[in-house]
């Protein structure tokens, strides 16, 4: 017989990890990232315990599906966008916003039949490499969006490559200084680091994800020892 093994969850950590990352950005609302089965924790599991945030972020649409049915109303931000355009159908019947950030989801958008506009997170990519429109185009995309009728409110986005160190965001910064040069835009661009470590990056939503968890960002305990965040998961064996 194998050996019993036991991982348990602390939803109290849970809460309390909440709590910190709105004590570290008071002024940010929060978007509580459960991508990946809320990172291996149990999307269903642990979604009520954290229900006073203010809106959950993921990726994957049968999980965003999974929050509505289980009596989740408020936002819910796909970080990656749609993958299909008729994927479109899907995000106007359960109000799903949604990042923006290739051509073709612009096509999409466009041509899409829907019942009411779609809340847009432009993404911006400052320097990660992996989606987003290079700083240059953002203000001509940012007009294409907010020309289209199924456009709602729009919110610029963007995801630090190196927020973990002290001066790891000010490259990215500048680029999306640039982006955002002559909007007035709402911005979500902080990530767990940049929560916790760089609070001129906070804006109007933050977006913790590894930190609700109680883990490090950059991978080291000592670096969130004296922040208050609790390890959700435990693992016991006999």
């Amino acid at each position: 017989m194998t050996r019993p093994i036991q991982a348990s969850l602390d939803l109290q950590a849970l809460k309390q990890n909440l709590s910190i990352v709105r004590q570290a950005a008071p002024r940010a609302r929060v978007w509580s990232v459960v991508k990946a089965n809320a990172y291996g924790h149990g999307i269903e599991r642990i979604w009520s315990a954290i229900g006073a945030t203010d809106g959950f972020a993921l990726l994957n649409l049968e999980e965003a599906i999974t929050l509505r049915e289980r009596g989740w109303k408020g936002p819910i931000l796909m970080l990656e966008g749609f993958f299909h355009a008729q994927d479109l159908e899907i995000y106007d019947q359960h109000r799903l916003t949604t990042c923006v950030h290739s051509n073709w989801q612009l096509k999409a958008l466009q041509n899409a039949r829907l019942k009411a506009p779609l809340d847009i997170y432009l993404k911006v990519n400052s320097g990660m490499n992996r989606l987003g429109f290079q700083p240059d185009r953002v203000l001509t995309v940012w007009q294409q969006l907010r020309a289209m009728a199924n456009v709602g409110e729009m919110t610029l986005m963007s995801h630090f490559a190196e927020a973990e160190h002290p001066d790891g965001i000010s490259g990215a910064m500048a680029r999306i200084e640039q982006a955002a040069e002559g909007l007035e835009c709402r911005r979500s661009l902080s990530n767990s680091a940049a929560t916790l470590w760089h609070p001129e990056a906070h804006f109007d939503w933050v977006r913790p994800g590894i930190i609700l968890y109680g883990a490090s960002p950059s991978g080291q305990w000592r670096d969130i020892a004296n922040t208050g965040l609790r390890p959700v998961m435990t693992l016991s064996s006999e």
